[in-house]
C-alpha cells in the first residue's frame, strides 16, 4: 500500500515495536523477582528454626548452586539442559558466568554465618522485598534515570520496603536498634541503585547486613 494510509500504518507500527519488544523483558523481569520475593521462605526458615538447623539447609543449599553452576560452565551437556529450562529468566551475562540464584544461595548463606539471627533475616528481606519492588517499581514506572539505567522511582520504591523491613524487625527484636535498621535499609536500596561490579544479590544482603549489625555493635558499645 502506498500513500497516507501506508504511512499511517508505519507510524502505528513504530510507535508498538518498542513496547512490543519490551514486554517479553518485563515478563522475564516479573518471573525473576517473583524468584525473589518467594526466597522470603528462606529467611522464615531463619526465623523460625533453631540456627543450627537453618545453617544445615542454607549451607548445602548454597554448596549445591555453585557446583551446579560450575559444572555447566563447564560441561556441554549440562549446559544445554540448564539453559533449556532456564534461559528465559536468565540475564545475558548469566548465560556464561554464574546466575544470581547461586550468587543469592551464597549471600544467605554467608548473612546467617555473619550475622545474628534478626540482621540474618533483615538483611535476606532487602533482597527479596527490597531489591524486587525496586526492580518492578523501576521497570513498570521509571521516568527519572540515571546513566547506568536505573531510576530514582525505584530507588524510593526500594529504600521504602527496605524501612518498613527493617522498622519490622527492630520492633520484633530488641537487639537490632531502629537507627542500625534503618541505616542497614538505606545501605541496601543505595547499593542496589549503584553500578557496581559485584553482583546485587550478594551487595545488597551482606552490604545491607553488615550496615545494620556494624551501627548496632556500635550503639550497644
Amino acid at each position: 500500500m502506498t500513500g497516507p494510509g501506508a504511512n499511517e500504518e508505519g507510524v502505528v507500527e513504530a510507535m508498538t515495536l518498542p513496547a512490543a519488544a519490551a514486554r517479553p523483558r518485563i515478563r522475564r523481569e516479573l518471573a525473576r523477582k517473583a524468584f525473589h520475593i518467594s526466597s522470603a521462605s528462606l529467611p522464615l526458615l531463619v526465623w523460625l528454626a533453631p540456627r543450627w538447623l537453618a545453617l544445615a539447609v542454607l549451607l548445602p543449599m548454597a554448596a549445591v548452586a555453585v557446583a551446579v553452576d560450575w559444572t555447566r560452565l563447564r560441561y556441554r551437556a549440562p549446559r544445554y539442559w540448564f539453559l533449556r529450562y532456564t534461559r528465559r529468566m536468565l540475564r545475558h551475562h548469566e548465560r556464561r558466568r554464574f546466575a544470581g540464584a547461586t550468587y543469592m544461595a551464597v549471600a544467605y548463606a554467608a548473612a546467617l554465618v555473619l550475622f545474628p539471627k534478626p540482621i540474618a533475616v533483615m538483611a535476606m528481606l532487602f533482597n527479596g522485598f527490597g531489591d524486587a519492588a525496586a526492580a518492578l517499581v523501576g521497570k513498570r514506572f521509571g521516568r527519572h534515570r540515571t546513566a547506568w539505567g536505573k531510576s530514582w522511582e525505584g530507588f524510593g520504591a526500594g529504600l521504602t520496603v527496605n524501612l518498613a523491613v527493617g522498622l519490622a524487625i527492630s520492633s520484633l527484636a530488641p537487639s537490632v536498634p531502629a537507627a542500625a535498621a534503618v541505616a542497614g535499609a538505606l545501605a541496601a536500596a543505595t547499593l542496589e541503585f549503584l553500578d557496581l561490579p559485584i553482583d546485587d544479590n550478594v551487595r545488597v544482603t551482606l552490604g545491607g547486613g553488615g550496615v545494620a549489625f556494624l551501627v548496632a555493635t556500635l550503639l550497644q558499645i
